[in-house]
């Protein structure tokens, strides 16, 4: 057995969510701009936009999504993801795309921190230690302490695209201690946050052995007038182990 040769998360770029999906592969641990994901205002993004000078999100009087979001390969290589709206409204908006060389040992897991180093979260404190803190730790007026971002995963791993449609109920204080997880061929009825190991989604299952798939999920942020202000970069993991 062996560790995957191609593990990667993808994106769609069809301007619908009932058109056929398109997915672009953003690689995991980006850096210097590139293969990172951007939120922003409505029409207030470019893909030629580097990260550098992406352009500010004023902290709304109220909490509120987010409402744009971009991937980009480059640092100026952008693309804005259509089926994203802040709200449960589309389905196909994001995957985690493996191969046959690999075999997960276990259920794989989707969370997120405040960056890179993976620190514990400390929810409802704001700001919080690292640059995406923020965001992850949540704020206990605007969020019950659940992070302000938040996520929906598919049950089943597979190729074939999920149905286009809602998935389940989003709110901004969305989030269930622990770990939740979907039911087959269904999306989680309420979105989890995603907040370290305090908040998290597991996948249904430990996906078949040396056999190529999707894992298929969606996200939201959100934010409000509680949160701490900054350049903030959390980071969203997909945490699985192999055999």
């Amino acid at each position: 057995m062996a560790d995957f040769t191609t593990i990667r998360s993808q994106w769609n770029s069809s301007a619908t969510d009932a058109a056929a999906p398109v997915w672009n592969t953003i690689t995991f641990g980006g850096s210097a701009g590139a293969n990172e994901i951007r939120w922003t205002s409505t029409g207030a993004g470019a893909g030629g936009t580097a990260s550098a000078s992406w352009p500010q999100f004023s902290r709304p009087g109220a909490t509120a999504a987010v409402p744009e979001l971009w991937y980009f390969t480059a640092d100026t290589t952008g693309t804005k993801v259509a089926t994203y709206t802040g709200t449960n409204a589309n389905a196909r908006m994001a995957c985690i795309d493996y191969d046959n060389v690999g075999t997960y040992a276990s259920a794989p897991t989707f969370s997120g921190y405040g960056d890179n180093t993976h620190a514990a979260p400390s929810a409802g404190t704001q700001p919080g230690a690292q640059s995406g803190s923020p965001i992850i730790n949540g704020h206990a007026t605007d969020t019950g302490s659940a992070s302000y971002l938040k996520m929906n995963e598919y049950g089943d791993d597979q190729t074939a695209d999920p149905a286009a449609g809602t998935t389940g109920t989003v709110t901004v204080t969305s989030g269930t201690g622990g770990s939740v997880s979907p039911g087959a061929a269904a999306w989680l009825a309420n979105w989890q946050s995603m907040q370290g190991a305090i908040q998290y989604v597991t996948h249904r299952r430990t996906p078949a052995a040396v056999t190529a798939g999707k894992i298929f999920f969606v996200i939201a942020l959100f934010t409000g007038p509680n949160m701490s202000l900054g350049t903030l970069l959390p980071v969203i993991t997909f945490t699985y182990s192999f055999v």
